[in-house]
């Protein structure tokens, strides 16, 4: 699922405030994994894996795997085998 907006926080009589949008940018021979949610602003960079079931949450550097929710970097991977 690749989300590209969401809401600014409002006041307690109101809590989803103005509507935001903010571009996904997903690198060319990425990898996401089933059911991962790639949320608004993030850019995952060329040649990464995003595993099943992530939640990514800020942007990725190129050749890394991310897993988990919050995604964290699980390793960088081997740029040699392309």
């Amino acid at each position: 699922m690749i989300i590209t907006n969401s809401h600014h926080i409002g006041p307690s009589q109101e809590r989803a405030g103005s509507l935001r949008n903010e571009p996904v940018r997903v690198g060319s021979g990425t990898w996401v994994g089933a059911r991962a949610t790639i949320l608004p602003g993030v850019e995952i960079g060329p040649g990464c894996i995003v595993a099943a079931g992530s939640v990514v949450t800020r942007s990725v550097e190129p050749d890394t795997l991310v897993a988990g929710v919050p995604a964290v970097i699980v390793r960088r991977l081997d740029t040699t085998k392309r």
